[in-house]
């Protein structure tokens, strides 16, 4: 009798009553794929978009969700070696295919074939998910499999963004868009660790106090001050930002070109409030700006990221908890906007 494991997947697109608890087929690992026993996976606004069907979305059918996870390695294919049964990790969910011309040339960011866990390859909302052993990591026994969870694709992307694309300096000042956010507090402590001054933006004063405390250095309230880019330039002694990390988009486009200085970086990696804005070119033919989309990743970038992780410089925010079969609860209360931190989902 062909074994069964409990997991939360989709067998078409709609709202969360598409969302489907119940069994499916224990997962077998080819030779060069682990086996993970998922403790902890977290929610992303991705899987927001592959449940409704907005954006890249799943080829075929059934998926189960869940583009972040953590966990213990319970087995493993012929070929896998480094790894051994009970060691703790985390998944980096870009699978590569070390194939095509940029994946030989070492810029596998724009690999041709790449896959996404949770989107076009089963993910980690459930008991069992099997994955390839090349996007597997070890974490510190320090770091719990909750905390874990939150981390890979919101500090990579924070990573990206801030240390690869923005090449942020000790001496420059970084306006951070909704630093309640899981990018956001990512981005925060990033920043910190590198030694630049912090202004970040949340839709709460709660938001911002906890931003605060992960090292930022003043926040602004974007609701009720949403003409903030007088705000950010006292806030930085009559000067404007040498940098903006951007996941918010369309409501706060004109302000983010406003509080940038001449010379400025402004990097874009989430477009939440809306994806289609105006813009004033003669902001930039008068003030030279550069504007860059995040783009993909590396996975030198992650292992450059997992060596401060686990010397304990960084650290997930989790901000709800909720089982496996109350997923249905933790997407309403990602559409509600009502939380900080990462949402994650607790496993066996």
């Amino acid at each position: 009798m062909e074994e069964k494991l409990k997991a939360v997947y989709i067998t078409e697109f709609g709202g969360i009553d598409k969302l489907v608890y119940g069994d499916m087929p224990d997962p077998q690992p080819e030779s060069n794929e682990v086996i993970i026993n998922v403790k902890a996976s977290a929610l992303n606004h991705l899987d927001l978009g592959v449940r409704s069907g907005r954006g890249r979305v799943p080829g075929n059918f059934p998926r189960i969700l869940g583009c972040d996870m953590s966990g213990e390695i319970v087995g493993f294919g012929k070929e896998v070696s480094g790894f051994k049964t009970g060691d703790r990790v985390l998944v980096d969910n870009r699978v590569k295919c070390d194939k095509c011309r940029y994946c030989i040339l070492g810029e596998d960011q724009f690999c041709s074939n790449q896959m996404r866990i949770g989107v076009d390859l089963d993910g980690g909302h459930a008991e069992f998910c099997v994955v390839p052993a090349v996007n597997v990591h070890k974490i510190s026994d320090d770091i719990g499999f909750e905390e874990a969870a939150a981390m890979p694709l919101a500090f990579h992307t924070a990573w990206q963004c801030v240390v690869v694309k923005g090449d942020l300096k000790p001496w420059e000042t970084i306006l951070i868009q909704a630093g309640g956010s899981g990018v956001g507090s990512a981005a925060i402590q990033i920043a910190k660790r590198i030694g630049a001054k912090i202004i970040t933006t949340a839709s709460t004063d709660e938001k911002i106090d906890q931003a605060i405390r992960l090292g930022a250095h003043y926040g602004i309230n974007y609701t009720t001050n949403p003409d903030f880019s007088n705000s950010v330039r006292d806030m930085n002694s009559g000067r404007l930002v040498d940098m903006i990390l951007d996941v918010v988009g369309a409501a706060v486009w004109q302000q983010n070109l406003l509080s940038l200085k001449a010379g400025g970086r402004l990097v874009i990696t989430g477009t939440t409030s809306g994806s289609s804005a105006d813009i004033d070119l003669s902001l930039l033919s008068g003030r030279p700006l550069t504007l860059m989309g995040s783009g993909g990743r590396t996975r030198r970038s992650f292992v450059d990221m997992m060596e401060v992780i686990n010397r304990g410089e960084l650290h997930g925010v989790v901000g709800a908890v909720f089982s496996l079969d109350k997923v249905g609860e933790a997407h309403e209360l990602m559409e509600s906007r009502k939380f900080s931190g990462k949402i994650v989902i607790t496993g066996s």
